[in-house]
């Protein structure tokens, strides 16, 4: 399970990781290990990433993004604190959610398509314009 802290990792002390930011990543972790507890009963891994000896994936920007990150578009998802991008090197992650779109839709999770995410899983509390649980980015 990714905790507070590793999802906020080194940007803790940013002036954006606001009270509200904060809220929506509690709410996203929640959600999060939710479904990771189902994933692991039904026999799935989560690896940690040796880069930041957690679930999260990338060397720095795979949970919360300051506004000033150059990876991320201004107001995505990662920069509001809705969504985490999961270290999955075997795309065992991805595969699974792939099959079970419905247990994203019982936790109010949406990704983006395995196809677009080689090495990680994006998972996110905010809903794509096309409503899909697996979207294109």
């Amino acid at each position: 399970m990714i905790t507070l802290a590793q999802y906020v990792g080194p940007h803790a002390g940013s002036p954006d990781w606001t009270p509200a930011r904060r809220a929506n990543a509690e709410d996203l972790l929640k959600r999060c290990a939710a479904l990771e507890a189902e994933m692991v009963r039904a026999g799935v891994e989560f690896p940690d990433n040796p880069a930041t000896d957690s679930g999260v994936s990338g060397q720095t920007f795979g949970g919360f993004r300051p506004q000033n990150c150059s990876q991320g578009a201004p107001g995505s998802s990662h920069k509001e604190g809705k969504a985490v991008d999961r270290y999955d090197p075997k795309g065992h992650i991805d595969a699974w959610v792939m099959i079970h779109q419905d247990r994203l839709e019982a936790h109010g999770l949406y990704i983006e398509h395995a196809s677009a995410t080689p090495g990680w899983s994006h998972w996110t509390t905010r809903a794509p314009r096309s409503g899909n649980r697996a979207f294109m980015p």
